[in-house]
């Protein structure tokens, strides 16, 4: 869903008006910080609605961040043209770190904010109170013959 949104209405404009000033080589570079930037706002705005608390921006960094580390990655491809890469076993968990830290830092921690674990709690137990009263309902119309 979010890429049949932001490769529309983000990274296909700006990678267009870009392959006409830096050409095409480099156009992705910043169409890829256009999508990430344009993805961190809106995530914000979500939290907002979520949380009725004023946008910190904290995720607009987190995606900020992400697609900053992406356009360094692809420029590293192309500048060593495909002849140094890290082992897997020293890339994988240093990708998994570095998100797993971002994420605590900038994306977790603005959520935690505004108490989504009491909300998601109370609107379990909620739910839960429902799924019974629906179970009464039916046991008495079952025993009733209504």
């Amino acid at each position: 869903m979010a890429t049949g949104i932001l490769r529309p209405t983000a990274y296909d404009p700006v990678r267009s008006i870009s392959a006409r000033r830096i050409g095409k080589k480099w156009a992705p570079l910043p169409a890829i910080l256009a999508a990430f930037i344009v993805s961190g706002l809106m995530h914000d705005l979500i939290f907002y609605y979520m949380g009725i608390l004023r946008p910190t921006l904290e995720t607009t960094c987190f995606f900020l961040i992400h697609g900053v580390c992406l356009a360094v990655e692809i420029v590293m491809e192309k500048v060593l043209n495909g002849k140094f890469r890290l082992p897997r076993i020293v890339a994988g968990p240093a990708v998994i770190g570095f998100v797993g830290v971002t994420a605590l830092w900038l994306f977790f921690l603005p959520i935690l904010r505004f108490d989504i674990d009491v909300k998601v709690r109370r609107e379990s137990a909620d739910f839960v109170e429902f799924v019974k009263d629906l179970i009464r309902v039916a046991n008495v119309r079952l025993f009733d013959g209504k």
